[in-house]
C-alpha cells in the first residue's frame, strides 16, 4: 500500500475516534466544569457522589480479587486435562459468561434471594444477596470466566511444563512448584486478567442496579442512571456529568497503572535450589483432577443451571409466591411480556445490532490493513482505550454532544454501540491480520489486479473467519447491551434490553423472566456450538485476552 493510502487509513481511524469518543468525552468534561473547579469539587464532594465512588472502588477491588483467584485456579485445573474432559470443563467455567449480566443478576435474585425459589421451597437464601455482598458475589461469578480465558491463554503461551516437571522430579511439592515456577511465569497474564476484571466491574451497571439499588447501595453507574431518569433537580445534569467524568478518570487511571505494571513486568526465573526428599506421584494428580472436575461441575450447577431453571419456573408460574408446579404453569407471562413496546424494542435491537456489526467490521479494516506494525499497535491501543471508557459516562457524553441533532433518534444509540464495540471487531481482526502474507498482495498487483480486486480476492478470504467472528460478537453484545441504551433511548426508540429493564423496574417478575429467557436462549445456543467445536476455543480466548 502506498504511503498516501496508509495516511488515509490512519486519518480515517483518528477521525472516527474523534467523532465517537473524543468529542463526547470533551463535551462531558466541559459540562462537568461548567461551574468551574469549585462547582466540580462541590458535585464530587456531595455525600451521594462520595459514597458511589467508595462503593465502586470497593466492589471493583473485591470482584477483581475473587475473579482472578477463581479464574486462575480453574485455568490451572482445567487446561492440563485430556482434550475431551477439558472441553466440557471449559464450557462449565465460562457458562456464566453466556448469560447477560442483567439476566444473571435477576435470576440469582429469583432463586437465592428473599422470597426466591429456594426460600419458598426450603427456606434457603444467600445472606445479603440484595445488597453489596450480592453485587460483589454475582459480579465475581460473571467476571471469573473473563479472568479464566486470559489466564488460560497465558498458561498455554508462557507456561514451561519442562520446568515444572523438573521441579517435581527434584522433589518439590505441588505448592512449591506453583509458587516458585508456575505463578511467576503467569504474572503478566494474572495482571492482564486483573486489569480486565477491574475495568469490567467498575463499568458494571446491570448487577448493581438489580441487586444493589433495592438495598440503597449505589455505584457510580447506577447513580448516573438514577439521576438522569428519576431526579428533577435543576442542576442534576451538571452533577451526573461530574460523576461520569470521575468514573472515566478512575477507569483510565486503573488502566494506566495496570499497563505500567505489565510493561515493566518480565518473566521471573526460578531461582535457588529446589527442595528434595519428596517423590512425584502421578496418581495424586489424577485424584486431584477428579475432585477439581466435581467442584467445577458443582460451581456451574450453582452459578448457571439452577438460576436458569428458576428463571424458567418464574416465567411459567402464574404469580409470585406460587410453586412452579405443572398445576400453576401458564403462558400468560410470555403473552404479557410481548405486548406494548416489546416487539418494537426487539426490532430496534436487531436492526441496531446488525448495522453495528456491519459498521464495526468496516471500521476495523483500516486499523489493521495497509499500516505498519507500530501504527497498527498504536491504532489498536486507541480503539481499546475507547472501549475502556465506562458505558454510562460515554452515553452521557454522547447525549451532551449529539443529543440535540439526534433527539428521539435511534442513531444516537448506534453511535454509542460503535464507540463501545469497535474494539471487539478490531481485536478479532488484528490477530488474523498478522498471518497475512504481503507477497501475495504484491503478486496480485503485479499481475494487474486493482487495489479493490486484490483486497477482495487475496486479503479478505483469509480474514473471513475473523471478520465473521467479530461481527457475530458485536451483534450479540449489542442485542444484550443495557447500560448505554437505558440512558439514551427516547420515546419510540426503546431497545429490547431497555424494555426488560423497565419491566423489572415495574416489579413484573414473570414478564421480566420471560423476556430474560428470550434474550438468553440465543447465547446458550452459541455456547452449545462452541462446545461442539472445541477447536475454535483458542480464537475465543485470543479475543478475550
Amino acid at each position: 500500500m502506498t504511503r498516501s493510502a496508509r495516511s488515509v487509513s490512519v486519518l480515517i481511524v483518528l477521525g472516527l475516534l474523534a467523532v465517537l469518543v473524543a468529542i463526547p468525552v470533551v463535551q462531558l468534561a466541559r459540562t462537568a466544569l461548567a461551574s468551574g473547579w469549585s462547582g466540580l469539587g462541590a458535585a464530587l464532594g456531595s455525600a451521594q457522589a462520595v459514597l458511589a465512588l467508595e462503593h465502586t472502588v470497593l466492589v471493583s477491588v473485591m470482584v477483581t480479587a475473587l475473579a482472578v483467584l477463581g479464574g486462575g485456579a480453574c485455568a490451572l485445573a482445567v487446561e492440563r486435562r485430556p482434550p475431551r474432559v477439558r472441553a466440557v470443563l471449559r464450557l462449565a467455567v465460562i457458562s456464566p459468561l453466556l448469560i447477560p449480566e442483567f439476566v444473571l443478576g435477576f435470576s440469582w435474585a429469583q432463586v437465592y434471594g428473599p422470597a426466591g425459589t429456594l426460600d419458598h421451597a426450603a427456606g434457603i437464601t444467600i445472606p445479603g444477596l440484595i445488597g453489596p455482598a450480592g453485587v460483589v458475589l454475582v459480579l465475581a461469578v460473571h467476571a471469573m470466566p473473563l479472568a479464566y480465558l486470559v489466564i488460560a491463554a497465558g498458561l498455554s503461551a508462557r507456561a514451561e511444563p519442562e520446568l515444572e516437571l523438573a521441579a517435581r522430579a527434584s522433589g518439590a511439592g505441588g505448592w512449591t512448584v506453583l509458587r516458585s515456577v508456575t505463578l511467576p511465569l503467569l504474572r503478566p497474564a494474572l495482571t492482564a486478567a486483573a486489569a480486565l476484571v477491574f475495568v469490567t466491574a467498575a463499568n458494571s451497571f446491570a448487577v448493581p442496579q438489580v441487586l444493589g439499588t433495592p438495598a440503597g447501595f449505589a455505584t457510580m453507574s447506577t447513580l448516573i442512571y438514577g439521576d438522569l431518569n428519576l431526579s428533577a433537580a435543576p442542576n442534576v445534569f451538571d452533577q451526573l456529568a461530574a460523576v461520569a467524568l470521575e468514573q472515566t478518570v478512575l477507569v483510565l487511571a486503573a488502566i494506566l497503572v495496570f499497563g505500567l505494571a505489565l510493561r515493566r513486568m518480565q518473566s521471573t526465573p526460578v531461582r535457588g535450589p529446589l527442595p528434595s526428599g519428596a517423590r512425584y506421584r502421578p496418581g495424586r494428580g489424577r485424584a486431584a483432577g477428579r475432585v477439581t472436575g466435581s467442584l467445577i461441575g458443582l460451581y456451574a450447577l450453582i452459578a448457571t443451571v439452577i438460576p436458569l431453571l428458576a428463571l424458567i419456573g418464574v416465567a411459567l408460574t402464574r404469580g409470585p409466591g406460587l410453586a412452579p408446579t405443572p398445576g400453576d404453569w401458564t403462558t400468560a407471562n410470555f403473552t404479557a411480556a410481548f405486548t406494548g413496546p416489546t416487539w418494537i424494542g426487539l426490532w430496534h435491537s436487531l436492526i441496531l445490532a446488525a448495522v453495528a456489526a456491519a459498521a464495526v467490521t468496516l471500521m476495523s479494516l483500516p486499523t489493521v490493513l495497509g499500516v505498519g506494525r507500530r501504527a497498527r499497535a498504536a491504532l489498536g491501543a486507541g480503539v481499546m482505550l475507547a472501549y475502556a471508557v465506562p458505558g454510562s459516562a460515554l452515553a452521557v457524553g454522547i447525549l451532551i454532544a449529539y443529543g440535540r441533532p439526534l433527539e428521539d433518534s435511534a442513531l444516537i444509540i448506534l453511535i454509542a454501540y460503535l464507540a463501545k464495540l469497535w474494539a471487539v471487531g478490531q481485536r478479532s481482526l488484528s490477530g488474523a491480520a498478522d498471518r497475512l502474507v504481503p507477497e501475495h498482495v504484491m503478486a496480485a498487483r503485479a499481475s494487474g489486479a486493482g487495489a479493490l480486486t486484490a483486497l477482495r480476492s487475496v486479503v479478505l478470504p483469509p480474514l473471513r473467519a475473523a471478520l465473521l467472528t467479530g461481527a457475530g460478537l458485536v451483534f450479540v453484545l449489542a442485542v444484550q447491551e443495557v447500560t448505554m441504551s437505558g440512558i439514551l433511548y427516547g420515546p419510540g426508540t426503546e431497545t429490547f434490553a431497555a424494555v426488560i429493564l423497565n419491566q423489572q423496574d415495574l416489579g413484573s417478575d414473570g414478564a421480566t423472566a420471560a423476556l430474560a429467557l428470550a434474550m438468553t436462549v440465543p447465547l446458550l445456543l452459541i455456547g452449545a456450538l462452541l462446545a461442539a467445536g472445541p477447536r475454535r476455543y483458542p480464537r475465543l480466548s485470543g479475543i478475550a485476552a
